[in-house]
């Protein structure tokens, strides 16, 4: 295509009305007189006409990159609010049996006191008593069992120092015809466990005691040089019932402090 002076002029007019063109900026400053020389009229239509072609493509732009997806974070399991705390799961075991003894567990400390530290994933089996004990260590290692005709059924966790019931009393002696609770707080006022108990800084969960009578004619504990988890034993023992009294210890370590629940169902 050939294009003429006047042509190439009135273009570069036109364009210039519209603001400077980027693509332009190239050019070397002159004059439009001195670009449209009779001598350089062919070569400034020639460049005219490339540069022209140009303006109206874009540069490409590289591809955004993409980072690969991060895999979502799993959750956390949760306990099941159908699984059931390792505690009542124990109890229910040696009551199916018919057995007496007791049941040692950490627990953890909370606003209400000593709650429970292990769950028991339902159904849990209740009998025969082996394989139901056996299926509680399996779970947790570190609770085992044993059993013995003085204590019956002992079931320990080996996370506890419990060294209240390790505590040996030279002599206990008790008359009482109402409920467990208030059986245990004629021991746990004896000047042995106060001591020990401010000793070690050991605190009881209070439990209110009720005057209602559990049996008659009322029980009598006597026993001398024996530890606090062999008296538990004795009392348990005292309500003659079937199935049996069972104990249950829990504690848990609060700074410094050292808190104890223990329960007689």
């Amino acid at each position: 295509m050939l294009f003429t002076l006047p042509f190439v002029a009135n273009l570069l007019l036109s364009l210039n009305r519209f603001g400077p063109l980027s693509c332009l900026k190239s050019f070397v400053p002159m004059t439009l007189q001195t670009i449209f020389k009779k001598n350089n009229a062919v070569p400034c239509c020639v460049l005219l006409a490339i540069v022209l072609s140009g303006c109206g493509k874009t540069a490409p732009q590289p591809a955004p990159e993409t980072s690969p997806a991060k895999p979502a974070a799993q959750a956390s399991p949760t306990p099941s609010s159908n699984d059931m705390e390792a505690g009542a799961a124990l109890l229910r075991i040696l009551n199916t049996a018919h057995r007496s003894g007791g049941i040692m567990l950490r627990g953890e400390c909370g606003v209400l006191g000593v709650t429970e530290a292990y769950r028991m994933k339902t159904p849990v089996t209740s009998e025969p008593l082996d394989k139901a004990l056996q299926e509680v260590s399996g779970q947790y290692q570190n609770i085992y069992w044993r059993e013995s005709p003085a204590s019956g059924v002992r079931v320990a966790d080996s996370d506890i120092k419990a060294r209240l019931l390790r505590l040996k009393l030279r002599e206990f002696r008790v008359i009482e015809d109402r409920e467990p609770d208030a059986v245990m707080a004629a021991l746990w006022r004896t000047p042995e466990v106060t001591a020990f108990l401010h000793r070690n800084h050991i605190h009881f969960l209070h439990r209110a005691t009720t005057a209602k009578k559990a049996i008659s004619p009322p029980m009598i504990v006597e026993i001398k040089n024996a530890t606090v988890a062999d008296i538990l034993d004795r009392i348990a023992a005292g309500y003659r019932q079937d199935p049996p009294k069972v104990w249950l210890y829990r504690e848990c370590d609060d700074k410094k402090e050292t808190l104890v629940d223990v329960t007689m169902k």
